[in-house]
């Protein structure tokens, strides 16, 4: 089991380019079904001139491991990945 305090200390990487999208700031939950079923992000600005912050939306069919320091996602992919070979 894992604890919403573990998971929001981890980084997450899009493996479509290797890019990190920052950390979980908050997640959203779905009451009916008592299931997680999106995770908001906030991370830096890439841009010299932009010194903001990006708060953005992975849903939980995004995500294709949780791992000890990080969690991967597939966003923006034309990738197919089996659900059921991954481990999360």
């Amino acid at each position: 089991m894992m604890r919403i305090s573990d998971i929001m200390e981890k980084e997450i990487i899009n493996i479509k380019n290797g890019k990190k999208l920052g950390f979980i700031t908050d997640i959203d939950l779905d009451i009916e079904s008592g299931k997680v079923s999106s995770f908001l992000i906030t991370g830096t600005s890439g841009s010299f001139f932009y010194r903001g912050t990006e708060v953005d939306t992975v849903f939980w069919r995004d995500i294709l491991r949780i791992g000890y320091d990080t969690v991967l996602v597939n966003i923006g992919s034309s990738l197919n990945f089996d659900k059921d070979q991954i481990d999360i």
